[in-house]
């Protein structure tokens, strides 16, 4: 029987399918793999489920001879060497599509939060520095019929702004690599082609766009000091933004908060200023954390093998131009 490597013990209902065509071998150690670990774990392996931080190297690929598929349970797959995988005929898998409402609905908890100081207030109250009702040390901003900026307009930054229009009735403008007509019209929503003038006037900034070379810090310094009491939410990647500068415009007013579900490096120095920082709330990467998701994802991620294994299309193939 063909063997499969699952690089962590999360996904039992994903494992037991697995189990009904491979003899599957799970990671059970709390430590993620090391290179190492991976191919000493995968050898004679059809297949890999990976996470988005296990680091797929040409020397991994290289090392495990007998590999077809690497099946990750991400949307992402910059943790995969391509060119490597191409070189040696393997498969990637990806996981897309199944997590678009887990994260909107989370893009918008993170907008809530910071709009009405939820977690900076909460802090406080941990802290022993609720004595009286005075809410003068805590008051937020309002939601509904702000301004909303989207970079990048995929499916998850559809969602949010499906949610923004119709549940807050907010102006939404976005800018894209690529112009939606059909989602501005449904939704009234305005094309900005220069991120530079996206960024000077809103209210809220929602970064969803792919992390690429041409995305690599598309909000940095110019961009920061174009904007004036901005609150800021990323949930795509964190080097779609220059942290650094992230704090130098909190300290100078352009960001008033900002919520980060993603870093750069992640995860971060918990001794670092951008965990310390009071203005700045982060998330261990939760966007598509919900146990719906997590399950149906890891169940895609079973499938895309389960599929090459038969000899049919996978559910989600990365092309590797």
């Amino acid at each position: 029987m063909s063997k499969v490597f699952v690089t962590r013990n999360w996904h039992p209902n994903a494992v037991k399918l697995l189990s009904e065509y491979f003899n599957v071998k799970v990671w059970d150690q709390p430590a993620i793999p090391t290179s190492e670990q991976i191919i000493n774990s995968a050898q004679e392996c059809f297949a890999i489920i990976t996470e988005f931080d296990d680091k797929i190297t040409s020397d991994i690929i290289k090392s495990i001879p007998s590999l077809k598929v690497i099946s990750n349970r991400a949307v992402g797959y910059e943790n995969i060497d391509l060119t490597a995988a191409k070189s040696n005929n393997i498969k990637i898998g990806n996981t897309p599509g199944i997590l678009v409402e887990t994260c909107a609905d989370f893009t918008m908890g993170l907008m809530l939060d910071l709009a009405r100081n939820i977690t900076f207030s909460n802090r406080n109250v941990l802290d022993g520095k609720w004595i009286s009702f005075d809410q003068t040390p805590y008051l937020g901003t309002d939601v509904y019929q702000k301004r909303l900026a989207i970079v990048g307009l995929g499916q998850i930054a559809t969602s949010v702004a499906r949610r923004a229009v119709n549940g807050f009735n907010m102006n939404v403008s976005y800018w894209s690599r690529t112009r939606k007509p059909e989602i501005e019209s449904e939704l009234n929503l305005n094309y900005v082609d220069d991120i530079n003038e996206l960024v000077q006037n809103c209210d809220y900034l929602s970064i969803h766009c792919a992390l690429t070379e041409d995305t690599y810090r598309i909000i940095d310094k110019e961009q920061f000091d174009l904007m004036q009491d901005v609150k800021l939410i990323n949930t795509s990647r964190g080097p779609t933004i220059n942290q650094n500068e992230l704090i130098n415009a909190i300290n100078n007013g352009n960001i008033s908060s900002a919520a980060l579900d993603v870093t750069d490096p992640e995860p971060p120095n918990h001794k670092s200023e951008i965990v310390k920082h009071p203005k700045i709330l982060i998330t261990p990467h939760l966007g598509s954390g919900s146990q719906e998701t997590f399950n149906k994802m890891a169940i895609m991620a079973a499938k895309n093998i389960i599929n090459v294994y038969q000899n049919k299309n996978m559910i989600s193939e990365v092309v590797i131009e």
